[in-house]
């Protein structure tokens, strides 16, 4: 009976300990993501030395480290406390290990007392020799000699006891080992956040102190940013116009390209990203200084997303290029048409395509400008709509 609850019980663990395993395999996976992002991020801002290490992408750059970073100490610590729990049971378990030991040597000590109170094997010859008739006489000597085969199993199962006991307390003693390693691991992430940190109330400080120099410069550029802005859109909508009319001058087009919409619709949160590798540093839409809270930024119709230099700008999916135009302050400016929507490249120092070629997925649409960091500036439109390009990016 003992053993049966025993087995269920095992039975009942071994989802919880896989359960287990997958959260860390899931958070080991989360980790490595972003440390490979923060590396990612250490790379460009090593690259980013303009305005005296005071600039506004840079300081974007290592506030987007410090929430990368805040994230891997608060994983680290649902790992700590997976790791903690599964150390806890193991502890458990040689505890109940050590028991059952414990009862086996007591019981094995009890069978040896009474095999060595009637060691001599004249009285076991008597006893047998003495019964009233064979069977008896065999069911005696039967007797001593399950005694005896009782006796050395009861000490092969202490044997075996004895090695699952240490197995598992070499089991533990690696968890604990490892929960060492973790902790240690945690307490240098925490540690290099904090100077993280204090490095962006410097940056911070340093701002401040020439917030009406900056104050001037900012609004500058929002009112040429805001400029480029009205370009592009009067661009977007001159062409949504255009496609509009073909599609009512050739009754075959509507289908073709309600079709090509429905494949691009079916990938929100699945497009490929612009480029083989980047962190977005400006969002889309209007946003405050992160500093100078009462003062907004230039208004982003799309992403700005960093990248390595001479990094290539890739298409997010199949579609035909329509126009190819230069912005000043944008650069070279490709705009790609997928059925109803359209994504823009911009900031390119040179062009891969040109008008009319039929594009795929993940096909090299230019090359992108290039100054402290390269900086692809990337739209998506459905018709004269603007749409936030990160929530149809792949996390």
């Amino acid at each position: 009976m003992r053993q049966r609850v025993l087995h269920i019980l095992i039975l009942l663990l071994i989802p919880a300990v896989g359960a287990v395993a997958q959260n860390i395999s899931d958070l080991n996976k989360r980790r490595q993501k972003a440390e490979e992002e923060i590396a990612y991020i250490d790379k460009l801002l090593q690259k980013n030395t303009s305005d005296q290490k005071t600039s506004l992408e840079r300081l974007e750059l290592t506030q987007k480290k410090i929430k990368s970073r805040k994230q891997n100490v608060a994983d680290m610590d649902a790992q700590i406390h997976l790791l903690e729990n599964d150390l806890g049971r193991k502890q458990e378990d040689v505890a109940g290990l050590q028991t059952n030991l414990d009862t086996l040597k007591k019981s094995y000590e009890k069978l040896l007392y009474q095999a060595y109170k009637n060691r001599d094997e004249r009285l076991w010859l008597m006893f047998i020799l003495s019964s009233n008739d064979i069977g008896l006489a065999y069911r005696r000597w039967q007797y001593f000699k399950n005694y005896s085969e009782y006796i050395n199993e009861q000490a092969l199962k202490i044997q075996q006891a004895t090695d699952n006991l240490n197995a598992e307390i070499k089991t533990l003693n690696a968890k604990k080992e490892n929960l060492a390693q973790h902790k240690k691991v945690r307490e240098r992430e925490v540690s290099t956040l904090q100077k993280e940190e204090k490095g962006v109330q410097k940056m911070t400080q340093d701002l401040s102190l020439r917030e009406k120099e900056l104050s001037k410069k900012m609004a500058e550029q929002r009112r040429a940013i805001e400029k480029i802005n009205k370009q592009i859109e009067k661009i977007i909508a001159d062409q949504a116009k255009k496609d509009q009319q073909k599609r009512k001058e050739t009754p075959d087009l509507p289908a073709i390209d309600q079709a090509l919409s429905a494949k691009f619709e079916d990938n929100r949160g699945k497009l490929p990203w612009p480029v083989r590798k980047g962190v977005i540093t400006e969002k889309f839409g209007q946003h405050f200084h992160p500093v100078f809270k009462n003062i907004k930024l230039s208004p982003n119709n799309g992403v700005d997303i960093s990248t390595d230099e001479n990094s290539a700008a890739l298409c997010v999916f199949d579609g035909v290029v329509r126009r190819i135009f230069m912005v000043p302050g944008m650069h070279n400016c490709v705009m790609v048409q997928h059925g109803e929507y359209y994504t823009l490249y911009c900031k390119l120092v040179s062009v891969s395509v040109k008008v009319g070629d039929k594009i795929t997925t993940g096909q090299t649409v230019g090359t992108i400008f290039t100054t402290d960091n390269a900086v692809l500036h990337f739209e998506l439109w459905k018709g004269t709509e603007k749409i936030n390009p990160e929530l149809w990016l792949k996390k």
